[in-house]
């Protein structure tokens, strides 16, 4: 494919994107709403970290850390 495209191209282009994505947005509508609630639930599942994502460091600030990143930087 040439760049720029001219202005049919890029209307081909972005019809086709249209249509791509409406077909893939019915399709994921009609999976879920097949979808069993032990298939939903183990989706669900999937998605959740097994362990937490966060964690607090009550001795440890994201500013002090930021302001010594940039002391590093400006030495260079």
């Amino acid at each position: 494919m040439k760049l720029p495209l001219s202005p049919e191209e890029k209307e081909k282009w972005q019809k086709q994107y249209k249509a791509t994505t409406e077909a893939l947005e019915a399709m994921r509508a009609r999976e879920l709403m097949n979808m069993t609630e032990e298939e939903a639930q183990r989706q669900i599942d999937l998605l959740c970290a097994e362990d937490p994502v966060w964690r607090e460091r009550p001795d440890w600030s994201g500013l002090v850390e930021m302001q010594r990143l940039f002391q590093q930087a400006t030495k260079k």
